[in-house]
């Protein structure tokens, strides 16, 4: 049954919860808010009974949060942040990033990208604290409790906002000049059919791949090899083992110091736009805001500028 709340919440039992659940044990969390070991424990007990569900797992060696933990821990975090924010504001703050910054991106962009662009936001903004979460689940971040989201679609709801970042990602059709040799280059979107192809993803459905020009030919390929790491796929087509299709980021770089060369280049794979998500607020914390110039600064020079340069004169 449904329990009826007292209308006024327990702001010390929900600091004292969110401490916790951020940190990981009771004693870090009483040193992080300057208060007994025992007071941080009769206040989390104390909103557990409130709510009427236990919040959190106690063991001698570590806590861990329930699953009715993790779903109310992940809805008040967010409030609490915009709490610490409205404190620094009327404190004179105001242009000061601080608290924690929670990002979210694809895996294998998040591992190229995320650590060259934060490595210039920490350095602007040391207060902040980054939580950041490589998945290629789709979050959002209301509902999750992300800061930004890094994806490869528009937000999805009028509480959302989006930022594209940079020019839309393009990916290359690419083999080994050693592959290429030995099985020909194709000349058409219907020649793949007859080469050893390689995939990104260990699914057994069907791999398709979608090319410019080409809606009238079949785009189902033969896979030779399956990976789910793009790196991985991009290191089996520099060892001969088949054709690829690459982000820009990586075969750019491969195909500038020879190792990989591009073939059916009048049918490149359509580009995929990316976009920063975030949830709408007036105004945008300072280290949302930051980090999103961050992400514009980054994307608006990347891939590497230099490197194509490099590949287009080699070419030549």
């Amino acid at each position: 049954m449904f329990q009826r709340l007292n209308n006024r919440p327990d702001f010390a039992a929900v600091q004292a919860f969110a401490t916790v659940a951020d940190v990981g044990s009771f004693r870090a969390a009483a040193l992080a808010l300057s208060a007994p070991v025992s007071t941080i424990s009769v206040q989390v007990s104390r909103l557990e009974k409130r709510l009427g569900t236990k919040l959190l797992e106690r063991t001698t060696r570590r806590v861990t949060l329930t699953e009715e933990g993790r779903t109310y821990f992940k809805q008040i975090r967010s409030a609490l942040d915009t709490m610490t924010e409205a404190e620094q504001l009327i404190a004179g703050r105001k242009h000061e990033a601080r608290g924690r910054l929670r990002i979210a991106a694809p895996t294998e962009l998040g591992r190229a990208m995320l650590g060259r662009v934060l490595a210039g936001y920490t350095r602007q903004y040391p207060d902040v604290d980054l939580e950041i979460e490589l998945t290629d689940e789709r979050l959002d971040p209301r509902r999750d409790g992300v800061d930004v989201v890094i994806q490869t679609d528009p937000a999805s709801s009028p509480l959302l906002a989006a930022r594209k970042l940079g020019s839309p990602m393009k990916y290359r059709l690419v083999a080994s000049p050693e592959y290429l040799a030995r099985y020909g280059r194709p000349s058409d979107p219907r020649d793949l059919s007859k080469h050893r192809c390689l995939a990104m993803g260990v699914r057994r459905t069907p791999t398709v791949w979608r090319l410019a020009k080409a809606k009238t030919f079949p785009t189902i390929v033969h896979r030779h090899h399956t990976a789910n790491s793009w790196q991985l796929v991009c290191d089996l087509a520099i060892a001969g083992h088949g054709i690829a299709r690459l982000p820009e980021y990586l075969s750019i770089v491969a195909m500038a110091d020879g190792s990989l060369e591009e073939i059916l280049e009048a049918f490149c794979p359509p580009p995929e736009q990316l976009f920063a998500v975030y949830a709408r607020s007036r105004p945008v914390p300072l280290r949302i805001t930051g980090f999103l110039d961050a992400l514009k600064l980054f994307f608006d020079a990347w891939p590497g500028c230099a490197v194509r340069g490099q590949g287009s004169s080699r070419r030549s």
